[in-house]
């Protein structure tokens, strides 16, 4: 996985988010073809992808315009579906170390976004969130 800080453009084994691709764009890349519709809402739809082993990711599409996408690096817990608040704080930590090696010290503020790295203790995940500028 590579983030781009030039254009958020986000690059998998499996191909590449663009902000520039609208929704139908992105359901016709390589990424979109195996992507699982989850969620439609007022405007709002949600895919799931696995864009490369130990990567799982949901993409937010507002009307058709690329909104977000979350990414989760798989741990070793999630295979045997264990799950504590302290190994979550682990992925974060995971999540927090990628992001420094691959785009040096926060905040990661960008003219196309910005990328966070987050633990939502109610929704009991740790993701790194890339948003992209309305």
């Amino acid at each position: 996985m590579k983030i781009s800080v030039f254009n958020g453009s986000i690059s998998f084994e499996g191909g590449t988010i663009q902000l520039s691709h609208d929704r139908a764009q992105f359901l016709g890349s390589p990424l979109g073809k195996h992507a699982k519709e989850e969620f439609v809402n007022e405007g709002w739809r949600h895919y799931r992808i696995e864009p490369e082993s130990g990567i799982v990711g949901t993409i937010f599409f507002k009307g058709e315009r690329l909104d977000r996408v979350f990414l989760l690096m798989e741990i070793p817990s999630d295979k045997s579906k264990e799950w504590t608040e302290q190994l979550e704080l682990e992925r974060k930590a995971k999540h927090d170390s990628w992001l420094r090696s691959e785009l040096g010290k926060p905040p990661y503020d960008y003219a196309w976004g910005s990328v966070t790295s987050d633990f939502d203790p109610r929704g009991c995940v740790s993701e790194i969130i890339v948003t992209y500028a309305a």
